[in-house]
């Protein structure tokens, strides 16, 4: 069995964040089914915060307002061509992006996430929750034109998840110290901008990627450690004949 490690620096707002998260997923499902012994490996993701601040106000706005000001030295041509192609890689995905709704910021959703997979990581469980979250956070705000900055919002969507509405309003009265100084450091880390992937705190994937670039990778990090438990047997087999 392989432990395959993988780092996901995102935001909410991201369109193209949304987009690599259906690829990363159908990317391991094809590895788990295509891959010899891949249904056994085992995939750890931990997501970390990245404020990408679109709206400086303290309250939430339209989407379509805070898209026009992002937009504004593009022209109606390229912001067409933009959302054409964004459409179309959506739709692949099984994503309907709609631009209608409102936001906040989006530094509470990070807060419930980062607190949940901290939870699930203390009870020695695995992500699937985080994961399930995750996702349903990003299809509310891109698909069903929610608010995800709206605490009442994120308490549905985490019932949705499978947690409880008192468990929510703990990770929301938690200290956000941590999860604002976790997303500075990203902030310097990346310049390139969100999403960014790191696989095995080697691999880097600085875009939404594709699913043929993640199964190299995933294979890339399954030979390595076939090769590392090899050289292993051979050590203890060469003490062994020694002994």
């Amino acid at each position: 069995m392989v432990v395959i490690e993988i780092e996901v620096i995102h935001d909410f707002v991201c369109a193209w964040c949304y987009i690599a998260k259906r690829t990363l997923d159908r990317a391991i499902s094809l590895y788990q089914k295509t891959v010899p012994g891949g249904r056994s490996d085992v995939f750890s993701i931990k997501y970390r915060p990245y404020y990408l601040d679109y709206n400086p106000h303290a309250h939430s706005v339209d989407k379509n307002e805070l898209i026009d000001v992002r937009l504004r030295v593009m022209t109606p041509e390229q912001r067409t061509a933009l959302f054409n192609r964004m459409n179309q890689i959506g739709r692949s995905m099984g994503i309907l992006f709609k631009a209608g709704g409102r936001i906040g910021s989006t530094k509470d959703a990070h807060r419930v996430i980062y607190y949940c997979q901290m939870s699930e990581s203390e009870k020695g469980a695995d992500t699937a929750t985080t994961n399930a979250l995750v996702e349903k956070i990003f299809e509310a705000y891109h698909e069903r034109e929610m608010d995800i900055s709206d605490p009442d919002v994120l308490k549905e969507l985490a019932a949705d998840a499978g947690v409880s509405g008192d468990e929510v309003n703990r990770w929301l009265d938690a200290s956000p110290a941590a999860v604002d100084e976790e997303a500075r450091r990203n902030k310097e880390e990346v310049k390139s901008g969100v999403p960014v992937y790191i696989i095995q705190d080697e691999h880097r994937i600085d875009s939404s990627g594709d699913i043929a670039e993640h199964l190299e990778i995933f294979s890339k990090v399954k030979e390595t450690d076939n090769v590392k438990d090899h050289s292993t047997a051979a050590i203890y087999h060469g003490l062994s004949t020694a002994i």
